[in-house]
């Protein structure tokens, strides 16, 4: 999907991809179109010859002629739902590439179950613009078109007045469909808005229900549905004014042909087979003519849901560029400065080093900026002033996959995904066997919790809450394992664990940092005395660096943080 174009020419972009098949449908709607033509034809004749030795033959082509041109349209409609499922599949994966992909900014702004509507229901409206839309509309206009040729040939002036009625309502529903669009646009958001907020709820139902909630959140979800429901009725309003519409041009095309036309017969103009083929060529001409009707809202329809795509698809993903960044245990931030919002620094002029082979804490108030450090030690942002090294390389100028490859990274609330242990324990590292799999979980304490159950194959429910918050960090410890990177990056791991789970991971993470490089993000000092150096961070500053008793002596805010935490030298 090309992310700069308006919403019709990515339509356009979709059909171009589709060549074949659409041409074979358009062969098919030919045939279609010229076995449906043919049939008028056929009942002239019958007509004119009624009680003549030919009218069974040509009884049993009519017969023919329809079951042919039924088994076409059947084969046509194949054919265009195939094409409109292949469609919908390749936006999807280009919807899925780059919502995977999307800088990590994008997701602190836009909410997720909104970003997941866009994949399902905004791409669903493009398969209606096939389906409902383009099958109707290719065989209805080449039926058309023949119809209108074969009315002209037997009456030019009854022809001309079923035009100007059939271009009159034309112009009113092309105008009208651009309402759809907007409305179409609208209601999608609203759906999104609906989608998100109950996504939002879910994950946070139990709060929700131990704070006793349910009706709040409930008004709030219900408002979302009322926009949709308010958007659908708009356009609902706009399909029902268009359908009188063309159902009053075709029924007045209709009683004036008969009007003129008999008075025309009577003139002896035309003959009575005549006007018979001539009134079932102008319902060949208002049932397609219908169709197209359709399809020109429908396709509206499914351009707004293509607009909403489109936000997506113009949002530049997390650049890929950058040289392969070598092996290296160590870490360095050469005077940083960052903010989010290019006003509030978060992070100001830090600069510190992280030896290899060694555990560093940094520690602080909350707010100071210590997950800050780890994101951008991650390139989940770029910095806006100043470096962060690598060993000797400043990752500014490295490939994110190739520097992420060296750093295992477990978040504050440790993501677990619904799934299979196993399938949780490969995300980092795909290739790795069953036996090492269990070797990581032995390093967390985890192989009993899993081998009561069903091993590597038991199940974890939505977001790991089947498990207890000390069992989701030490799974995303041993997925951090099998990983094999020389530099651990941990957001405080104990910081939602009782204290015996608290004793599990720390045992659990000095097994995981034996001669690999650990950062850890400490909230509880307790966890980190044992550190070889720890950077206390204030307010985005670097304002002590050392261990635990030389900070006791030498950094006020150090100690402060010690004795509201009951910890003594």
């Amino acid at each position: 999907m090309e992310a700069g174009s308006t919403p019709f020419r990515v339509l356009l972009s979709m059909l171009a991809r589709h060549r074949a098949a659409l041409s074979l449908a358009l062969v098919l709607s030919l045939i279609g179109a010229v076995l449906g033509l043919l049939q008028p034809m056929v009942v002239n004749r019958i007509v004119s010859g009624v009680g003549t030795s030919t009218t069974g033959n040509l009884i049993w082509v009519l017969v023919g002629l329809l079951v042919l041109s039924s088994l076409t349209s059947g084969l046509q409609i194949y054919v265009m739902t195939r094409t409109a499922e292949s469609a919908v599949l390749g936006t999807r994966r280009d919807l899925v590439g780059r919502l995977l992909r999307l800088p990590i900014r994008v997701y602190d702004t836009q909410r997720s179950g909104d970003l997941v509507t866009r994949l399902g229901s905004d791409t669903t409206l493009i398969r209606s613009a096939f389906t409902g839309g383009l099958i109707d509309a290719i065989g209805g206009v080449v039926t058309m078109i023949g119809a209108v040729v074969l009315m002209a040939l037997i009456d030019p002036l009854m022809l001309l007045i079923v035009l100007a009625v059939v271009v009159l309502t034309l112009v009113v529903v092309i105008s009208a469909s651009s309402l759809i669009q907007k409305y179409t646009t609208r209601a999608q958001e609203s759906v999104g808005a609906l989608g998100a907020g109950m996504d939002r709820a879910l994950g946070a139902v139990r709060t929700i229900r131990a704070t006793g909630s349910e009706d709040r959140v409930e008004k709030g979800l219900t408002a979302d549905a009322e926009a949709a429901y308010r958007m659908g009725i708009r356009i609902a309003r706009v399909d029902a004014s268009l359908y009188p519409a063309t159902g009053l041009a075709m029924q007045a095309s209709f009683l004036i042909v008969l009007g003129i036309g008999g008075a025309r017969v009577a003139s002896g103009d035309i003959s009575v087979a005549d006007l018979v083929s001539f009134v079932l060529y102008l319902f060949m001409v208002s049932m397609p003519l219908a169709q197209v009707f359709q399809a020109i809202t429908t396709v509206r329809s499914a351009m707004g849901a293509i607009e909403r795509i489109q936000q997506i698809m113009r949002q530049p993903p997390e650049p890929r560029d950058g040289r392969e960044a070598r092996p290296a245990h160590d870490l360095s931030f050469d005077d940083v400065t960052f903010s989010y919002d290019g006003s509030t620094d978060v992070l100001s002029n830090v600069s510190f080093h992280i030896p290899a082979g060694k555990k560093t804490a940094l520690v602080g108030p909350s707010g100071s900026g210590k997950s800050t450090t780890l994101a951008l030690i991650e390139r989940f942002y770029n910095v806006d002033s100043g470096r962060i090294l690598l060993g000797d390389q400043d990752t500014a100028e490295l490939s994110r996959s190739s520097t992420r490859k060296l750093i295992g990274y477990v978040e504050q609330d440790s993501a677990v995904l619904a799934g299979t242990v196993r399938e949780n324990l490969l995300l980092g590292r795909s290739a790795a066997s069953d036996e090492r799999c269990w070797w990581a979980l032995d390093q967390v304490n985890l192989r009993g919790r899993f081998e009561e159950a069903d091993g590597l194959d038991s199940v974890i429910g939505d977001r790991g809450l089947s498990l207890s918050g000390g069992q989701r960090q030490r799974l995303a410890l041993a997925r951090m394992l099998l990983m094999d990177a020389p530099i651990l990056l941990l957001d405080e791991p104990t910081s939602a664990v009782d204290s015996q789970n608290e004793q599990l991971i720390l045992d659990s993470i000095d097994a995981a940092s034996a001669d690999r490089t650990l950062v850890v993000v400490a909230h509880r000092l307790s966890t980190v005395t044992d550190a070889d150096q720890i950077i206390v961070i204030d307010q985005g500053r670097v304002v002590a660096t050392g261990t635990h008793s030389e900070l006791m002596i030498d950094s006020p805010m150090y100690r402060d943080l010690a004795s509201r935490q009951l910890l003594g030298e």
